[in-house]
């Protein structure tokens, strides 16, 4: 078996400094997300009332 068909994933997912990167990049809840206190505040006004609603988010562009 060559070395590109035995390569698990899984062994190299969790190498130094991924998961903190992973965690900066893909925060899991609004109070990781790395932003201007002002935009995460108004974020999840959005997605609580979308949540009130019963309706999916609108898009939203982050930049």
């Amino acid at each position: 078996m060559s070395e590109e068909e035995s390569f698990d994933y899984r062994e190299h997912a969790a190498q130094s400094g991924d998961q903190e990167l992973d965690k900066v990049l893909r925060p899991k809840s609004l109070r990781d997300f790395a932003g201007q206190p002002s935009v995460v505040e108004n974020l999840e006004i959005f997605v609580q009332a979308a949540k009130l609603r019963g309706e999916p988010l609108d898009h939203v562009l982050l930049h």
